[in-house]
């Protein structure tokens, strides 16, 4: 297989809820690996505990915002992961898809963020047509939220 390196990007996001608040979804014909999770704030000084969880849905939600999804190698292809409302996008959701599972939920300091790096063996891999969402179980500090993650196609 192939193997091409994207980020996801998520800007400044403010007012998050307990809504998801970012969504990887992935096409018919393109699967993909999670490679890395980054959280953090941008603008808070306070320190606080927080929890984040990774959900996998069997139908999308919706967002006001589409993701940059950017190559990580320079000139590299575009993604084949489309952009629209229901498709990698972030913000607070305005319709959450139908739950499947809670594949991770991570506890961390907002000072610190978050980083998730896994192994090779830990991987989350999405088959073609899934959606993969992130979101607080409750409602985070009022703090202003930025980060990505980085994927990579299988092809």
């Amino acid at each position: 297989t192939m193997s091409r390196p994207y980020s996801f990007i998520i800007h400044s996001l403010s007012a998050i809820t307990t809504a998801p608040f970012a969504q990887l979804a992935t096409p018919a014909t393109t699967s993909i690996e999670i490679i890395r999770i980054e959280l953090g704030q941008e603008t808070n000084e306070t320190s606080q505990q927080e929890v984040l969880q990774l959900v996998r849905r069997s139908t999308n939600s919706t967002f006001p915002t589409v993701a940059e999804r950017p190559s990580l190698a320079e000139g590299g292809p575009a993604t084949l992961l489309a952009g629209t409302s229901i498709t990698n996008t972030f913000g607070v959701a305005t319709g959450t898809g139908s739950f499947t599972a809670s594949l991770m939920k991570f506890t961390f300091n907002a000072l610190n963020g978050l980083l998730y790096l896994p192994v090779p063996e830990e991987r989350i891999r999405m088959s073609p047509s899934k959606f993969l969402t992130l979101e607080f179980p409750t409602a985070p500090a009022a703090n202003t939220w930025s980060g990505h993650i980085t994927y990579r196609e299988l092809t």
